[in-house]
């Protein structure tokens, strides 16, 4: 993925298929995630089109060598419901990118939540120049999906990382709505490069 894999990335992005992309591997081996994640953004509904062709022949994208010995698992349409960059992300030679699942009930619980904790978490994160970037993502289609919403953190590196849960931890209350049974979500974490 990291040598022919990209080449195929940049071919769309250049011919206007993809706005952009972003291949994120996870550190460790776990059934219950993933192993490799590509982010997809689109410029239009007809670009998307172009992409469900394509897929037809490279599932994923993926050549058909690596269809060999790596078959999609999952493909999600999410629409971007947030997005917050730092103005100074500073040196990001070893980002770190959290990525966490949410299942929600309901496409407005996950809105309300993002907006009221993973919103003002990431501000945090980022006024504490821990993390470049975050995107949150609604899932457009989630029945039977595993998730509901889907936050992607960039951290500027391993030590900005491991600072995670002591910013968080400074959020101030107002930020933190009551607990609520019916609305916790069911968060599926893990950690790439």
């Amino acid at each position: 993925m990291t040598e022919l894999g990209i080449q195929r990335f940049d071919r769309w992005k250049q011919e206007g298929v993809l706005k952009d992309y972003r291949f994120l591997f996870n550190w460790y081996v776990d059934v219950d995630t993933w192993d490799a994640m590509a982010v997809l953004s689109f410029p239009n509904y007809d670009a998307v089109a172009r992409w469900k062709e394509i897929e037809k022949t490279s599932p994923g994208g993926l050549a058909r060598d690596a269809i060999d010995i790596a078959w999609p698992f999952n493909t999600y349409s999410a629409d971007l419901l947030a997005h917050d960059a730092s103005d100074a992300p500073g040196d990001l030679s070893h980002p770190i990118y959290f990525v966490i699942a949410y299942d929600f009930p309901t496409a407005t619980a996950f809105r309300d939540y993002a907006k009221n904790v993973i919103g003002p978490q990431s501000k945090a994160l980022v006024r504490e120049g821990l993390i470049a970037e975050s995107s949150f993502f609604l899932n457009r289609y989630p029945g039977g999906k595993r998730w509901q919403g889907l936050a992607v953190f960039e951290f500027k590196d391993i030590d900005a990382f491991g600072r995670r849960d002591e910013v968080i931890a400074k959020a101030p209350p107002s930020a933190l709505p009551a607990a609520n049974p019916a609305r916790e979500p069911v968060i599926a974490e893990s950690i790439g490069h």
